[in-house]
């Protein structure tokens, strides 16, 4: 998300409450993505590493009727941000992130948020369907290809990224921790007609474990057939795009092998959700797909 795409109305509404620009963004971004949070993704949004700034914020937002403290095992808390009026002041008022989730749910939007937190301000965020059918129009996507993409169900955190003159855009898929790999499968199907209608993208697949990289490797390549022999060198991720009908996959791997948050049962809770995640750093192992 960069700036020119932040919507500034809702960041200077939130900041009449006493909110500064960051911490209005930060729960912009929130808002409009997971809806739960954890104190390391403030202060890694604001850019602070000592505990003063999150303190003032997390008593701010709790004293407001912001956000919901929850408790998990080991002293830890997960925060979630559930007021309804806040969610109409940045345009999401029936959105689902306000609603209690299930574990599996909300470690998959930590991911996403973590995910989302590391490119903010790197790229152009297709945030709402406004944004992406106006995007889309120009490579003249066609309705079904959108209406195939819509069916997958979960909104991702689309972007486009532009360097050296080129334009990818990006598809995260995030795979909280699933028993195999026909979620990833419904993705490719689901988004085969918008992606081959693009002329350079990157889906991203984000995973607690690499148990299921090798199959999420064949199931891609089979989608999108690998690049000829004579041009069979891993390609830049943002760099020499090739001109041709149907976009050709090369293979660009990173790792961060630290662990994802864990999962326990809670007692008696305000909101009924009966479990939630700790607070461990939920970093992922990263594997990127660049379709040039």
């Amino acid at each position: 998300m960069t700036p020119r795409h932040v919507q500034y109305d809702s960041i200077d509404t939130l900041s009449y409450l006493d909110y500064s620009e960051r911490e209005a963004t930060f729960l912009y971004t929130v808002a409009l993505y997971s809806g739960y949070f954890l104190r390391r993704q403030f202060n890694f949004s604001v850019r602070r590493h000592l505990g003063s700034a999150a303190v003032g914020f997390l008593a701010k937002a709790k004293r407001a009727g912001h956000i919901r403290e929850i408790q998990c095992d080991a002293g830890r808390l997960l925060y979630q941000l559930y007021a309804r009026w806040l969610y109409r002041i940045v345009g999401q008022e029936n959105s689902q992130n306000r609603r209690a989730k299930s574990s599996p749910e909300i470690r998959r939007r930590l991911i996403m948020l973590d995910y989302i937190l590391n490119h903010l301000g790197k790229e152009d965020s297709l945030d709402s369907e406004a944004s992406r059918q106006k995007f889309f129009a120009q490579f003249g996507v066609k309705t079904d290809a959108l209406a195939s993409a819509r069916q997958f169900g979960e909104l991702l955190p689309i972007s486009a990224r532009h360097a050296e003159g080129n334009l990818t855009v990006r598809f995260p898929f995030i795979d909280e921790g699933q028993r195999s790999t026909a979620k990833f499968e419904r993705f490719l199907s689901s988004h085969d007609k918008l992606l081959c209608s693009l002329p350079s993208f990157e889906v991203v697949y984000v995973a607690t474990t690499p148990e299921h990289f090798r199959r999420v490797r064949h199931l891609f390549k089979r989608a999108f057939p690998a690049m000829p022999a004579a041009s069979s060198k891993i390609p830049s991720p943002i760099g020499g795009q090739l001109a041709l009908a149907r976009p050709r996959a090369g293979l660009v791997t990173g790792a961060d092998q630290r662990k994802l948050p864990t999962l326990s049962k809670l007692g008696p809770s305000p909101w009924p959700s009966p479990e939630c995640a700790t607070a461990i750093h939920p970093k992922a192992l990263i594997f990127e797909w660049s379709a040039k």
